[in-house]
């Protein structure tokens, strides 16, 4: 198990604090956790702009350097962009676990299934509005989960900022 250190029990405790208060915007809980750790005067911006602004100001890093950053109490944002509307994510402190593992239903076959774990990967803090339960995560999900899929998991990058402002 991973020993957290203060920082990054203070990036869990923001990102605990962001899901707790935004359970249907992920732009605003990830919003509330660059504004708690990184900077108090970040401006709100939806998803898709979240990540235009990332990929200019900040420094876009490999999921695995996520974690190890993440686990140093350094905010690290995940997303994909798309119509209408993107996805981001914090990476969650913590120990990497198996995706899946979590029920959803099936439209197609009209049944619940349990989504099977296919790796491991780092926690997230990710809220949503839609209904995919993968997207709800107070760390007990991972960040593949918010897509559900390996295709849809190849358009994610992680970004974190590009100067040490953080506290």
């Amino acid at each position: 198990m991973v020993e957290l250190s203060a920082a990054a029990q203070k990036l869990k405790t923001a990102c605990d604090t962001a899901y707790d208060n935004n359970a249907s915007s992920c732009s605003n809980a990830v919003w509330d956790v660059v504004k708690a750790i990184v900077n108090p005067d970040e401006p709100f911006r939806q998803a898709n702009k979240l990540i235009d602004n990332m990929a200019v100001n900040w420094t876009k890093v490999s999921l695995d350097k996520g974690y190890e950053l993440a686990n140093q109490g350094v905010v690290v944002v995940g997303g994909a962009n798309a119509s209408p509307n993107g996805h981001v994510i914090v990476i969650y402190p913590g120990d990497k676990k198996g995706n899946g593992g979590y029920s959803y239903f099936w439209k197609k076959g009209n049944k619940n299934l349990i989504l099977t774990a296919t790796g491991i990967y780092a926690r997230c803090m990710s809220t949503s509005m839609g209904s995919w339960p993968g997207a709800q995560s107070r760390g007990d999900k991972t960040v593949w989960d918010p897509w559900g899929s390996d295709d849809k998991f190849d358009d994610v990058e992680f970004w974190t900022p590009k100067t040490s402002t953080q506290t």
